[in-house]
Order: structure tokens, then C-alpha cells, then sequence
């Protein structure tokens, strides 16, 4: 294809999809800080002044949430950061998940939120419009090919786009200003959008039966009549001093038994890179606090290595607030990029006369009439979303 053929493919896609791909990348972007944005929300989840992850009283923890009151615990995470607390999750008596917050040292209960909080409303209205995962994730991944091809198809139409990187947009008139701002933001958040569109490519592979597995592991299974293990503090406290003697991890998450298995399974991080805290564990009976089995993730098939980096990269957890505060930043620049595209295709549309102020009405309503059927498509995918979240999360308000 010539220059000209690409730039036609290249807005058409764009502009047919315009709403949804604008909706998918701002709640995608939201979601890289969701748990910060929990964090502002709900006082329970701050602890200040900071303190270091290595000084978790994890026994005092348990011991407190024990105290606290007889629901179950399903597990207890550590804090996301040093200003977090940690986070015991529960189920309630309804059977429904809740969180709870102790100070990392000093165990004390701060307060309780609740299991759909912003952090999973971001998540699930990015990752599958909260429609039936299987289906939802394919529609978010169909929209990342479409978005892979404008990124391709964008390189074509910009003459040495290398040399673009800080050239300022001229004012001549509004549509070479925006059309030198779209470029400017195509090319800054270029490498955002190519990292997001190949990590939502291997999820749709993932979804549609490429998922990969880990080994299995030697668990003790609840044979007593699916009850549930209370495992004591004394069992709590051993598996806690004798994780060091098996694995060499940090521990970010501590998996209490279940109707499933008698197992406490702890998890989280070593100096392997990008692995989701999953990726290594140590699993020990939950009844007499015996070791039974672990997973080291450098030791991981590479099928598994790349299942398991997916997530820290595509979400850029895993340089912690740093590179959250990156992906943000560009993850702004690339929402910008959408609706500066948008923008941009109205003022090629609508036919200024000279000296006309206050175009920007009729320039977007020449955006939305180019849009055609397709936004009918996007707005009823996204009111569906929005319904959705609303009925789900409507138990009680956000904290």
C-alpha cells in the first residue's frame, strides 16, 4: 500500500471504534493506579509514616484478624506499598468477600472495605466490559489488534517519524496544530501502545485454550467432609519461621486452607523478573504446619514465563509506584492520542470557512455522524458495562 491507502485504513479503523477504544484506554489507565486510587478513597489502607515490607508482623497479623472476629479467612496480602496496610481478606456469613486492614507492625485493626472496590471496577470494566470473561476479553483483545494495526499503519504515513520525536506542533490553523498533537502523541506513547496490544494478544491466545500451566503440586486435600481447617497460631507462626529453610522468596501473599485443600500456600518474590507472586510459593499442611511442596519460578517452562510476565507488563506493576507512575503518565498521552485523533478527523470532515470561531461543536458532530452505526455498538457496549458495574457494586457505595 502506497502512503495514501494507509493513512485511509489508518483513520477509518480509528474513527469506526473511536468510542470504545477512548473507554477501553482511559479505564485501562485508571487501572494501573486503581489501588492507589483505594488508597485515597479509604483511609482503613493508609499507614503513615511508611513502613518497610521487610518489618511485616505477620503472625501478629493473623493472631489480631483472628481476634477480630470468628469469619474466614480466605487469605492475607501484603501491603501494595510501604504507605499501604495489610490486607486480610474474609468472607462474611452471606458467604461474600471483604477486606480488612492491620497496621503492618503493630497489627492493629484499621478498617474494613469492600471486595468490589475501584480497584476492581477499573479492572473488570478494562479487561472484559464486565460482560462473561471468555467473551468480554476477546471483544478487549479484538480492539488491541485494531489498535496494533493504527500503530503499524501510523509509522507509514509519518515521512521519518524517527526525527518527530520534539518537533513542536506548528499554529498555522487548528487542523495543522492538532494533526502535528496527534502525531507528537502517537510517537511518545508508542512504545505503550505496542507493549499493551502484544500482551493483548497472548491474552486472547490465553483465552481461546493457550493458557499455560504450572506443574502440579503436592497439596493435603480436605477430606473431612469439606470442612474447613482453623488453623491455630502456633501453626501459623511455624510455617511463617520455616519458609526461609525451602525458598528464598519475600512473601506477598499467605493462602489460607479451604473447602478444597488443608493447605496454607505462601507466596511471592525473589529476584526472578516479572512473575507474578503465583510464580513462587511454598505449601505446607495446614493442620500440623508440615512442608509439602514449592515452586521456583526461574525453574518454570518458558510457556509459563511469558503466561506469567504478561500481567506485570502489561499493567506495569512491576517496578512498583515508579513504573506506575510511567505507564500512567504515557497510558494519559495515549488516551490523548485517541480523542486528539478523533478531534482531528471531525476538522478533516467539517468545512471551516475562514475566520470561523467556535467550530469545536460542529467539528466533534462531524466526528460522531463519521463514526457511523459502529458507535450504536460501542455506547450499547459500554452502557452494558456501566449497567452491570452498577447492578454488581450497588450492595453498598465505593470506598
Amino acid at each position: 500500500m502506497n502512503k495514501k491507502q494507509w493513512y485511509t485504513w489508518h483513520s477509518l479503523v480509528g474513527i469506526k471504534l473511536a468510542i470504545l477504544i477512548c473507554f477501553i484506554l482511559i479505564t485501562g489507565t485508571l487501572a494501573v493506579i486503581s489501588h492507589e486510587i483505594d488508597w485515597l478513597a479509604n483511609s482503613s489502607q493508609r499507614v503513615l509514616p511508611a513502613v518497610s515490607a521487610e518489618k511485616i508482623n505477620w503472625s501478629q497479623v493473623y493472631l489480631s484478624a483472628r481476634a477480630q472476629n470468628s469469619t474466614k479467612i480466605l487469605n492475607i496480602n501484603a501491603p501494595i506499598d510501604d504507605w499501604f496496610a495489610v490486607e486480610v481478606l474474609r468472607l462474611d456469613n452471606n458467604g461474600e468477600r471483604y477486606r480488612e486492614f492491620y497496621h503492618p507492625v503493630t497489627a492493629n485493626y484499621q478498617g474494613d472495605g469492600r471486595w468490589l472496590n475501584w480497584q476492581r471496577f477499573f479492572r473488570m470494566t478494562h479487561r472484559h466490559l464486565m460482560l462473561p470473561t471468555t467473551y468480554g476479553i476477546t471483544l478487549v483483545c479484538l480492539v488491541g489488534l485494531v489498535l496494533f494495526f493504527s500503530l503499524i499503519s501510523g509509522f507509514f504515513i509519518i515521512p521519518k517519524w524517527w526525527q518527530g520525536f520534539f518537533k513542536k506542533p506548528r499554529t498555522n490553523n487548528s487542523k495543522t496544530f492538532w494533526n502535528d498533537c496527534h502525531r507528537l502523541f502517537g510517537l511518545w506513547s508508542s512504545w505503550l501502545l505496542l507493549t499493551v496490544c502484544i500482551t493483548g494478544i497472548w491474552y486472547l491466545i490465553e483465552v481461546w485454550g493457550g493458557r499455560a500451566s504450572f506443574p502440579e503440586q503436592k497439596v493435603a486435600e480436605n477430606t473431612a467432609n469439606k470442612l474447613v481447617v482453623n488453623t491455630t497460631t502456633s501453626v501459623f507462626d511455624k510455617v511463617i519461621n520455616s519458609v526461609d529453610q525451602y525458598h528464598d522468596l519475600t512473601i506477598k501473599r499467605i493462602v489460607l486452607p479451604s473447602t478444597k485443600a488443608q493447605t496454607i500456600i505462601v507466596e511471592g518474590q525473589n529476584e526472578t523478573l516479572l512473575v507474578r507472586n503465583r510464580a513462587n510459593n511454598v505449601v505446607f499442611n495446614g493442620v500440623n504446619g508440615e512442608y509439602l511442596s514449592r515452586r521456583i519460578a526461574d525453574k518454570q517452562s518458558l510457556h509459563v514465563r511469558i503466561s506469567e510476565a504478561a500481567d506485570p507488563i502489561h499493567f506495569g506493576v512491576f517496578g512498583g509506584i515508579y513504573t506506575k507512575i510511567l505507564y500512567f503518565s504515557f497510558g494519559t498521552i495515549l488516551c490523548a492520542l485517541a480523542i486528539s485523533g478523533t478531534y482531528l478527523y471531525g476538522l478533516r470532515q467539517y468545512k471551516s470557512k475562514r475566520g470561523e470561531l467556535n467550530i469545536a461543536k460542529k467539528v466533534w458532530q462531524a466526528s460522531w455522524f463519521g463514526i457511523g452505526r459502529s458507535k450504536w455498538l460501542s455506547l450499547g457496549l459500554i452502557t452494558t458495562a456501566l449497567v452491570i458495574a452498577l447492578l454488581t457494586f450497588s450492595n453498598s457505595t465505593l470506598i
